[in-house]
């Protein structure tokens, strides 16, 4: 296919993997990714996002990138963050599919393939999602507190949040690149893929799920074989995407603490007719049932200020979505935006 009409209408697919400090493995991953993308029966291109790296990832990367021309480096010079990393990379996309994932391609040799594969089979679907909680996914050679952690956290965020998908946290995603552009997205840490299921959601985005494995890989190092491990700290992880999952839609648990609340009035008012009717003393009993009505009572009244709250929050999104969609002459500066947010110059 002659070049200069590939570069004019773009790639069907956009692999984004975002790294930082990875010299041991960004030379052989990016020429194994590229490798891996040839066998694709479209064009593409991929973009790889520095995320601020000390180690020399950038020069490695960019040294690399000469060897190939669908492969481009973008990046800056501090540490950011994976979403505002991700979102560097997804402004540049090309492609009318986005593809984002792990560099080293831990969730399978055709990990591109299959989200590619899903989004043809179902035209419906704004976001295909790899989760290892679906029958045939799991975990390989994965430490197994990190396993049972990200499967509880996973249900706990569902019940806080949204049972739009059963993998919440893992960046291996693709996007049709119009959804994923009109979604309002700030969060620069790894608190950005619960953004976007949070606001995809909230915004009435078609979610579809396959399932994946999730592999920590060997490699070598200075003629050792060594285990690639998670530089995430997991307990500063925890905290942030309980915190996140908690006050993203408060009015499920809210609501929930009203009912029960008022069951054990109910169950106090019971007790204490039961007292009454026997001679005993039940005044104590009686009291506490009231007082947990007005407890019940005042729960249901903050959730309902919250739903309140949650659909003003929505609205805004969706204005917030329909400016994105509007062509950047036509917007205007938004003293809001974040830099991740503003399209970095184009690529070379």
């Amino acid at each position: 296919m002659n070049a200069n009409r590939i570069a004019e209408r773009g790639p069907e697919v956009t692999v984004v993997c975002p790294f930082y400090n990875e010299s041991a493995i960004i030379e052989d991953s990016i020429r194994s990714l590229a490798e891996n993308l040839a066998r694709l029966d479209c064009e593409w291109e991929l973009i790889v996002v520095n995320d601020g790296s000390t180690d020399g990832s950038d020069q490695i990367a960019r040294h690399v990138a000469l060897e190939n021309p669908r492969v481009h480096v973008l990046g800056y010079a501090t540490n950011r963050g994976r979403g505002a990393a991700l979102l560097t990379g997804i402004r540049q996309a090309r492609g009318t599919v986005v593809v984002t994932t792990e560099i080293d391609l831990s969730w399978g040799e055709n990990i591109v393939h299959d989200l590619l594969a899903a989004m043809r089979a179902h035209p419906e679907a704004d976001i295909v999602v790899a989760s290892p909680n679906l029958p045939g996914g799991g975990y390989k050679n994965v430490p197994a507190k990190r396993v049972w952690l990200s499967r509880l956290g996973n249900k706990v965020i569902r019940a806080c949040m949204s049972g739009a998908a059963t993998m919440n946290t893992g960046m291996t995603r693709a996007y049709r690149r119009h959804a994923i552009s009109s979604l309002p997205l700030h969060e620069p840490g790894k608190e950005f893929h619960l953004e976007v299921i949070l606001k995809a959601t909230a915004l009435g985005l078609r979610i579809h799920e396959i399932p994946a494995v999730l592999e920590w890989k060997d490699y070598k190092h200075e003629g050792k074989r060594m285990t690639r491990k998670s530089s995430t700290r997991v307990n500063r992880l925890i905290v942030s995407h309980s915190l996140f999952s908690l006050l993203a839609n408060p009015v499920r648990y809210v609501w929930a603490l009203s009912f029960l609340t008022f069951l054990a009035s109910v169950l106090f008012f019971i007790l204490a007719v039961v007292f009454y009717i026997s001679g005993q003393v039940s005044a104590f009993t009686a009291i506490v049932s009231l007082l947990l009505l007005i407890v019940a009572f005042s729960l249901f009244v903050v959730g309902v200020i919250l739903k309140q709250g949650n659909m003003i929050q929505r609205e805004l999104w969706a204005l917030q979505s329909g400016l994105l969609m509007q062509p950047p002459e036509s917007r205007g500066p938004n003293p809001g935006e974040s830099d991740a947010q503003r399209a970095p110059p184009p690529l070379p």
